[in-house]
This record gives structure tokens, sequence and C-alpha cells, in this order.
């Protein structure tokens, strides 16, 4: 069975037992009456579509319920599950109630519903879907295999899904917002260290690099050190990290830079400089960082 075809099951093969009165079959409830879910995955609601969901909704009314549970330390309040793009939409539309499934579930149960919502709407960036499974597997104790079955992937996606929380920080939040793709991510991922990801990621928005480009470059940076030049210049990954820490030294010192590496990786900095006005300007930019 294929990932699309599994998600297809709808939530109601995550919920155990059947609908009888008062579990599972629906009802009008208060917006006032329900409370958002501190276990909703998704984090980033754009904000024009859910104006256009707005529109719909004042035009045709909400016409998918939302899915909530009884919230246990308020007693006559909901905690919601799955639906809170619509349940935001519903407040923007100005409707004072909205049609609601109420199902009694358990933490563990209520959080991957909330996956699975999304997934099925494709409503989850890349980063948002990473936590909420790391999410599922570390607070709740599930195993990749069980988050398989229950959410219809394979248990190879779910693992490289989570393997972009290894991404530096601030390349995780480009991610999320849209500046380079979960591909661009995954060749990303392919390189030893977080200098050389942030190399390459600076070098794929700065150049515009496709995914396929990107990997080429990823595999470049990462392969084995090719022989030095005569001119002592070594290539491969670590030449260009160097290059790299040459530029950034050289703009923040005003004269050029070289860096001199062995196959020890040790090495000596030279600074030049062409008169002695350059030399104390030098010397003045570096007692100021100190």
């Amino acid at each position: 069975m294929t990932a699309r075809k599994a998600l297809g099951r709808g939530l109601d093969a995550l919920i155990p037992g059947g609908a009888g009165p008062g579990e599972g079959e629906l009802v009008y409830l208060d917006l006032e009456k329900i409370r958002a879910s501190h276990l909703q995955p998704r984090r980033n609601f754009g904000k024009k579509a859910l104006e256009e969901l707005a529109d719909s909704i004042k035009s045709s009314g909400l016409l998918s319920p939302v899915l909530v549970k009884p919230a246990e330390a308020e007693p006559g309040f909901y905690e919601l599950i799955a639906g809170e793009r619509r349940l935001r939409a519903a407040k923007m539309a100005g409707l004072a109630q909205v049609p609601a499934l109420v199902k009694t579930v358990n933490e563990q149960t209520a959080l991957v519903l909330g996956l699975l919502e999304n997934l099925q709407r494709e409503d989850l960036n890349p980063i948002e879907e990473a936590k909420g499974l790391e999410r599922a597997v570390k607070e709740f104790g599930l195993t990749q295999e069980e988050l398989s079955e229950k959410i219809g992937k394979d248990r190879s996606t779910i693992a490289n899904t989570m393997r972009l929380l290894k991404l530096p920080e601030e390349i995780q939040l480009e991610l999320e917002k849209g500046k380079i793709t979960a591909g661009h991510a995954r060749a990303l991922l392919s390189l030893d260290s977080a200098p050389k990801m942030k190399i390459l990621f600076r070098k794929i928005v700065d150049q515009g690099l496709n995914v396929r480009q990107a990997e080429a470059l990823a595999k470049k940076l990462s392969g084995p050190e090719e022989a030095r030049s005569k001119k002592g210049k070594a290539a491969g990954a670590d030449r260009v990290f160097l290059e790299e820490v040459e530029r950034k030294l050289e703009r923040a010192l005003s004269a050029r830079v070289k860096l001199v590496e062995n196959s020890r990786h040790r090495g000596k900095l030279e600074i030049y400089y062409n008169n002695l006005d350059e030399l104390e300007k030098i010397i003045e930019l570096v007692s100021r960082k100190r």
C-alpha cells in the first residue's frame, strides 16, 4: 500500500471504538468552549490562506467538522485534536459555533491524529513535520515502525524527515520559510559538519542552485582531498572551508589574508599589509575585537 493510499484511511482508522451517543457524534460547540491543543504540530498559518478559507466559510459554511476531546482540567470545555486552521478561519468569519466530532482519546493518539490530519492536507512544512514525529517518539515512546503504521509512511521516510532536525538551527528556520526545499536539506545533511552545511546553504541561496546542483556540490565538498597544486592550494571540502574563512577575515580586517594548512590540519594565518599605516589599522581592529 502506498503512503498516499494509507493516509486515505482517514482519522477514524486511528481512533479505537465506534461512535456512540455523545462519543463520535456530530455536535455544534461554541467557539469559546474549544481550547487550542498544546500538541498541535503546525506553527505557521498563512494569513492569506486563512482569509480565503474564512470567505469560503462565510459563503458556504464550515463543511468539515473539527475533531475535539473533552478537556480534563475544564469540565464542559474541549481541546482541539484536529482542525485548528478551520477553527481560526471560523473565528475570522464571525461564527459563534462550529460542527465538531467529540472523541475521548489519550494524548499520544491526539498527537498522531493532529499529525495525520496535517499530513493529509499537506499543511505541515518539513520542520514542523519533523518536530511532530520527534515528539511522538520522545514524549510518547512510539517507535518509527509504529509511527509508520499509524500515519501510513515508510519508516525510512520518517527517519529521513526526523534527520532534518540535525541541520543547524538557522538553516531549519530558512527551510520553514521555504527558502530551500527538503531536497536541498537532504543534500546539506550529506555533509559531515555544520560549517560545511552553512557554506553550501549560502551557495544554494546566493546562486539559486537546484537540488541536483546542490547534491553535486555536496559531493565535491564531502569528497576526498585532491593533490595540492604547485601553488600549494588544497582542493575539496577543506579548501572550500578555508577560502570561506579567508573571505570573512579579509572583510573584517580590510586586508588580504591567507590560510596555509598541512595534511594534519595544522597551519598558519598570513595577513598582508603594504605600509605601517595599514599595519596599525589591522592591530587596532584586532585589539578592538578582544
